[in-house]
């Protein structure tokens, strides 16, 4: 390589400008990841609470009868 062609991260000098640009989408990418990851998670315990039954205590309900006969 000669003297006068400078490598890609020689050509131009670093910009204070450039850096602020980076580190403030960077946070806002983490703020999104965040965002989107407690929807995520209300939205997974919602449909897990979709699944389980209204009244809980009906299952007990019916196994009960089922242990006395059984023991």
């Amino acid at each position: 390589m000669s003297d006068t062609q400078k490598p890609w991260y020689h050509e131009n000098p670093p910009s204070l400008r450039m850096w602020i640009f980076t580190q403030m989408t960077l946070g806002a990418v983490y703020a999104a990841a965040v965002f989107f990851g407690v929807i995520a998670f209300i939205l997974i315990i919602r449909a897990v609470s979709h699944l389980l039954p209204k009244d809980p205590f009906a299952a007990m309900e019916f196994v009960a009868p089922a242990l006395t006969m059984l023991g």
